[in-house]
């Protein structure tokens, strides 16, 4: 008899499973394909001053598979008394404490890992320079250390993870793969499901306006994840995003739109930008935009795929971070991978053409495309569907 005949698949999560996370994540597609569906999230316990922060209880989904445990012995009891084999879908990082939950997960079925979402980066900062301006700033020198020392096990948990099934992207997605002990699913990032599910996007208009896409760069949370300080501060990046954002919209006579991050949440904040926010519509902004202006998101891969004029913008605070410069290098590194240059809205004042920055370049586009969205030749399916597909083939089910 079949282990996995009662086709269960068990998501493990470190991160609240919202509205948003419920659609992205799939759940549904798997319902129906007759899977059993649940979802183990360990946030509140494996951070709970961030859950505290995001409010996590209200954020998370109504879902009746969803289970939010309050400590690691509740967690590996959950799963130690699971009957049956299982698919579960990897979500989690290298703590020690999620170190233990993927191991017990792992002998009670298989690992699948996601490998989407993936964007242009730079390698770390190693330069004598470097460590001569941390000596320089010992207090910023003494938090990195401790960074770098508590990160080293689960860096060493990573490189030494590989899971039974691995979803990857564009072909940068794929670089280290074990193929002897990891089974690969070729598909694409998320945000190309919605050019597969869109039936009107050559016949959409412009509609006369430039669209910017928030990072919540002050606020994101991340920083409380990973104990870090923000890349910048309210004070300063609101003021100089909405001046060199109107200055942009200007020079191009269109109006300006802000596509939200996907997990801002601006209602309580006391600064912020002056310009409306507009909340889970950046497929449609990106979509009907004449130009779209970014720092490094995510989000910038839509403007890719719908070969969209892209800006990538700086600021001085991002330029002279001390705690981090590999931020601004990533916006740098962006915008040559596509063939363009940033600009410093602390200096937009001197931009009085924009045309130079316009350019589409098709090759460097299609080039994009291939190495972090989507391989040539992989299923024009919505990812899940490709997901379920290959493992359902795979158990025979």
């Amino acid at each position: 008899m079949n282990s996995y005949s009662q086709k269960q698949v068990i998501y493990l999560l470190d991160f609240p499973l919202s509205s948003r996370d419920f659609e992205r994540f799939g759940i549904k597609n798997w319902i129906e394909n007759n899977w059993k569906v649940k979802v183990f999230d360990f946030t509140r316990f494996l951070f709970p001053e961030l859950w505290r922060k995001i409010d996590g209880d209200n954020l998370s989904i109504d879902f009746e598979g969803l289970t939010i445990f309050k400590n690691i012995n509740e967690a590996l009891s959950a799963l130690n008394n699971l009957q049956n084999k299982v698919i579960f879908v990897d979500q989690i990082g290298y703590s020690s404490k999620e170190h233990k939950i993927r191991s017990i997960a792992r002998y009670h079925g298989l690992l699948v890992k996601l490998e989407l979402g993936s964007i242009p980066k730079v390698n770390a900062d190693k330069s004598f320079l470097k460590l001569l301006n941390l000596i320089k700033n010992p207090i910023v020198l003494v938090k990195k250390l401790i960074i770098f020392l508590k990160n080293i096990p689960m860096k060493i948990r990573a490189i030494r993870y590989f899971p039974d099934y691995l979803v990857v992207s564009g072909t940068k997605s794929m670089l280290g793969v074990n193929y002897k002990k990891t089974s690969v699913i070729k598909a694409h990032n998320f945000d190309y499901d919605f050019l597969i599910q869109e039936k009107q996007i050559k016949s959409n208009k412009n509609r006369n306006y430039i669209v910017f896409l928030d990072e919540d760069g002050p606020y994101h949370s991340d920083y409380t994840r990973h104990e870090v300080a923000p890349f910048v501060t309210s004070e300063n990046y609101y003021p100089v995003m909405d001046l060199g954002l109107d200055k942009i919209a200007k020079l191009l006579k269109l109006n300006l739109k802000i596509a939200a991050h996907p997990r801002s949440n601006y209602k309580n904040k006391r600064i912020k930008y002056k310009h409306p926010v507009l909340e889970n519509k950046t497929f449609e902004l990106i979509r009907n935009a004449d130009v779209v202006v970014t720092h490094c998101s995510t989000s910038v891969q839509l403007a890719v795929l719908l070969k969209k004029p892209i800006i990538f913008v700086t600021t001085d605070e991002i330029q002279n971070n001390l705690y981090d410069k590999n931020y601004a290098k990533n916006i740098d590194n962006f915008a040559t991978i596509l063939g363009k240059k940033a600009i410093n809205l602390n200096a937009i004042r001197k931009v009085n053409d924009l045309r130079n920055y316009l350019n589409v370049d098709d090759k460097k586009y299609e080039k994009y495309i291939e190495n972090y969205i989507k391989t040539k030749g992989s299923p024009e399916k919505l990812a899940w569907n490709i997901v379920i597909e290959n493992i359902e083939r795979d158990l025979l089910l």
